[in-house]
């Protein structure tokens, strides 16, 4: 019996605990804007400037989930929208991203999103054909 693990993901920057604050868009790029740039995944585990490209992104197949919780009874309500139809309506907000997911051409982020003078639970998927680009400044 042959027994083969998969291997995780690593990359060079993570976005944990990390504050998405502004998207820019050119064609079928995207750039992700942080707060405080990226974390180092390897020792030192340094934070520095710097920001994510996403490049060749499918929008067709690029989606948010915004979930809004009810503290009254414990349900909760939800919408899911184009990814480029929740930048074009959310220029101004603030994501903080708790987890992330690397699979086959999709990157998947969650955590909490303050817009629209409310919280979500949101979640982030970006479909994307090329490369995704750590930019940074050092």
């Amino acid at each position: 019996m042959k027994r083969t693990a998969r291997e995780n993901i690593v990359t060079a920057y993570s976005l944990h605990d990390m504050n998405i604050t502004s998207f820019d868009v050119t064609d079928n790029t995207l750039v992700l804007h942080s707060q405080s740039g990226l974390i180092q995944t390897a020792p030192p585990y340094e934070q520095v400037d710097g920001s994510v490209e996403f490049n060749g992104v499918r929008w067709d197949f690029s989606y948010v989930y915004l979930f809004h919780f009810h503290k009254k009874d414990e349900s909760f309500t939800g919408k899911k929208m184009m990814l480029k139809d929740f930048i074009m309506n959310h220029s101004v907000m603030g994501f903080s991203i708790l987890d992330e997911t690397f699979g086959y051409n999709l990157t998947k982020f969650s955590g909490l999103l303050y817009a629209d003078q409310n919280h979500y639970e949101c979640i982030m998927e970006i479909y994307h054909e090329k490369d995704m680009i750590f930019i940074t400044e050092q």
